[in-house]
């Protein structure tokens, strides 16, 4: 999908709470489609997103403590991500599928877990494996005209 090159997306949900991680005010993912040899039409398209100007990229990695994955956010410019071998890419890429007239957002690294927000104010976003219940796993995204190096700081 090349409309969502170096594109900057709103993505919203019904109470999505506005968190400022590692001082970044951004609001604004930044949306860079990827590739992924695995990838299947059935999972949608795979894709990086970042914050804070490209300069942040949202990860879904499970580490030896923990006993499901965990989305963080990794200091990784989205355009030098982009470029890296796909064993690297793969805990930054997403698939993004459409559910009606909104998004939803699962890892490639681990089927089956999807971003999440909570219906819960103040809480951050994060990633489930339940569609549906306590959680958002929907998102509308909104194109707007810019890209990383375009932002202001």
């Amino acid at each position: 999908m090349s409309f969502l090159e170096d594109s900057g997306v709103k993505m919203e949900s019904e109470d999505w709470e506005r968190d400022e991680p590692h001082g970044c005010s951004e609001e604004m993912f930044f949306v860079l489609a990827s590739s992924l040899s695995s990838a299947s039409k059935e999972k949608g398209s795979p894709i990086l997103l970042a914050v804070c100007k490209g300069e942040l990229c949202l990860c879904c990695e499970k580490d030896r403590r923990q006993s499901q994955p965990s989305l963080q956010l990794k200091k990784k410019k989205l355009t030098n991500l982009a470029a890296q071998k796909e064993s690297a890419r793969q805990p930054f890429i997403f698939y993004r599928t459409k559910v009606g007239s909104q998004n939803r957002l699962e890892s490639a690294a681990h089927p089956g877990w999807f971003i999440c927000t909570s219906r819960n104010s103040g809480e951050p976003v994060g990633v489930t494996n339940v569609l549906g219940k306590r959680k958002h796993t929907e998102f509308s995204f909104h194109r707007a005209e810019t890209s990383p190096s375009e932002v202001s700081g």
